[in-house]
């Protein structure tokens, strides 16, 4: 209804009116098309009605979210009210889902496979009668808006080419995997609701979380004297570093001296070594590219977001099965156009140890608001990934420590420093009310091993995670002394190993919990190390996004008043309206933790897999 053709890929224009459904086309079963064309005056009745006669029938459309999502916008613009039953009570499908869980693997990766409908019909649908019409079609260059007949026509043969896409991708599906696919589905309508809605920012708060961040970056740079630019530069800061105050550098890149951030951390920590006043310097400029990533990534795109959106709301476009592991992902923009930021990969609360930094992090998560009425939840998936590799490995030690509740970190703290758990935990505890002391750092080392150790790894290459990513300076011998705890503290972890491994090999393809799989072929030479860590992985990894899917699907199912908002690390965001919020989360909590996932996954759990709550007014507050 604008200039702007970007506008037809957003559905929440529909509700800023300036967008909206020009027609909708129907296949049925005997290949009759139904289409209702937008003349105007009784749309919406016209759709509620054609979704009313859909009650119960499944559905299939291609990307399915987009079409839900502009359904939503036309029957219910309210950001706060129920999804409508009409859109409830129809078992939408997707074949590009459908196509994933077929073939995702290896060999669609290395050919950069599209799941576009065009790319699928002429992959899967070659016999198709109506195959060259199809693709003539799609080849024309028509802008969204104009040519309305090109659109009606494209319209139908998408619709026929769709259900023919389905039939045909259906027999390929193997039976033990369609519970898992069905549970997928079933995330459709709600993960496009919270597409259409959007998260409202605190527009009052942007400008002075981005004074305090330009306030704290000035400082640095008067500090040091130089120009902001020269610290935001790779080439200008190598030439400060290494030309002007003669630092070594610890790689050399095409373009000279490196200044990644591994890079940096390391000079630091040899200038620290050797107590030399620049050490001071060094840390610095490492803070100042906290803030300026902060400030670019966050503060700033909110601000291109909102310019773009024009309604005080930023819209991640969410991605089902966004990785090959089946992670929910975000897209941020329309075709190089803002619409949020990167919502899975928000900046967690304890996003470093510099507590200064940290209080900005909590600052800009604190512009991400529920909407008005609502308070945010966040349901986490306790220690998610321990569980699940507990459960794989059916590792003794491991199940007691989820069974029995006791603490998977100090239980390894334990095994480094040789004590019995319960002494260590009891003095672990004791410590962790000042939050220092020896206890504490040996559990910290514990956390810290776990974290690393669950996929193999490395002694050389664990004391070089502890440093980059923990900030834990570590040398190589102390590396190799954790890794082999571990395995002598989890030793069925290290059969696991072998098992997926040789699993993988014999069967081609490795799987998570929901028979979501991942097909692997390349065991030669230098693909061998990459394909056994994906074999080890994806089991893990590809059931927490089941996981995930279960608990939207429940909640989708069970509390009509919960609205799911975002997928964010291990854990579910939802909002709330405000006068049900503590009763409503604690049944959503009792809910989850009740479970039954052997309906799911045919599997008996040897431990819970447990979710923890949190209730807040804005994502500062949530975890």
């Amino acid at each position: 209804l604008t200039n702007n053709n970007l506008y037809a890929l957003e559905p929440f224009r529909v509700v800023q009116q300036k967008a909206e459904i020009t027609s909708i086309a129907v296949c049925k079963p005997n290949n009759d098309v139904l289409q209702i064309v937008n003349t105007g005056p009784n749309w919406k009745d016209k759709v509620r009605s054609l979704l009313k006669d859909l009650k119960d029938q499944v559905v299939y459309a291609h990307n399915t979210l987009f079409d839900v999502a502009f359904l939503l916008a036309t029957l219910e613009p309210s950001k706060t009210a129920r999804i409508p039953n009409e859109i409830r009570d129809i078992r939408w499908r997707d074949t590009m889902l459908l196509t994933k869980w077929i073939i995702n693997g290896q060999k669609p990766e290395d050919l950069k496979f599209s799941y576009s409908l065009k790319n699928l019909c002429k992959v899967f649908l070659k016999d198709n009668p109506r195959l060259n019409e199809f693709l003539e079609v799609k080849e024309q260059n028509v802008v969204a808006g104009e040519n309305a007949q090109y659109w009606l026509s494209r319209g139908k043969l998408d619709a026929i080419m769709t259900r023919a896409l389905a039939e045909k991708l259906q027999s390929y599906l193997p039976e033990e995997q369609r519970q898992g696919l069905l549970t997928e589905f079933s995330c459709i309508v709600p993960v496009a609701n919270s597409w259409l809605r959007g998260i409202r920012i605190d527009v009052n708060e942007i400008e002075r979380v981005e004074n305090t961040i330009q306030l704290k970056m000035s400082e640095m740079t008067k500090s040091l004297n130089v120009n902001e630019n020269v610290l935001n530069s790779p080439k200008q800061l190598s030439k400060l570093l290494f030309t002007d105050w003669g630092l070594t550098p610890i790689n050399i890149n095409k373009t000279g001296p490196s200044t990644a951030r591994a890079d940096l951390m390391w000079i630091h920590y040899n200038l620290l070594k050797r107590g030399s006043s620049v050490a001071d310097k060094m840390e610095c400029i490492m803070t100042f590219k906290k803030y300026s990533t902060l400030q670019s990534k966050y503060v700033k795109t909110i601000k291109e977001a909102l310019s773009h959106t024009e309604d005080s709301y930023i819209y991640g476009a969410p991605r089902l099965f966004g990785t090959y592991t089946g992670r929910l992902t975000y897209s941020n923009n329309t075709k190089g156009s803002k619409t949020s930021i990167a919502l899975h990969q928000l900046p967690r609360a304890k996003f470093t140890k510099i507590a200064d930094v940290s209080e900005v992090v909590k600052k800009i998560r604190g512009l991400l608001l529920p909407h008005e009425g609502y308070g945010g939840v966040v349901d986490d998936a306790s220690g998610q990934e321990g569980r699940l590799i507990a459960v794989r490995s059916n590792d003794e030690t491991l199940l007691k420590v989820f069974r029995d509740g006791l603490n998977f970190h100090s239980m390894t703290g334990a095994a480094i420093v040789g004590m019995d758990y319960e002494k260590f935990h009891e003095l672990y505890e004791q410590e962790s009310k000042t939050g220092f002391g020896y206890y504490v750092e040996q559990r910290q080392l514990g956390k810290l091993t776990n974290l690393s150790c669950n996929y193999r790894i490395g002694g050389r290459a664990l004391a070089e995670k502890a440093f980059t990513t923990y900030e834990t300076f570590m040398d190589e011998t102390t590396g190799w002394f954790l890794v082999k705890t571990f395995k002598r503290q989890y030793p069925g972890i290290v059969k696991y190993w072998d098992d997926a491994i040789e699993f993988a090999k014999a069967f081609g393809y490795t799987e998570s919990f929901a028979g979501r799989r991942y097909k692997i072929h390349k065991w030669d030479g230098r693909n061998t190390w990459i394909s056994e860590s994906s074999a080890l992985n994806f089991p893990i990894q590809g059931s927490g996004a089941d996981m995930k899917e279960i608990a939207i699907s429940e909640i989708y199912r069970n509390f009509p008043d919960a609205q799911f908002a975002l997928d964010l690390h291990d854990a579910t965001m939802l909002f709330v309206p405000v006068d049900q919020l503590k009763s409503t989360s604690e049944a959503i909590l009792n809910h989850l933790n009740r479970i039954n996932y052997k309906s799911y996954w045919g599997v008996d759990l040897k431990c819970p897999l447990s979710f923890e709550m949190v209730m807040g007014k804005s994502f500062k507050d949530l975890k």
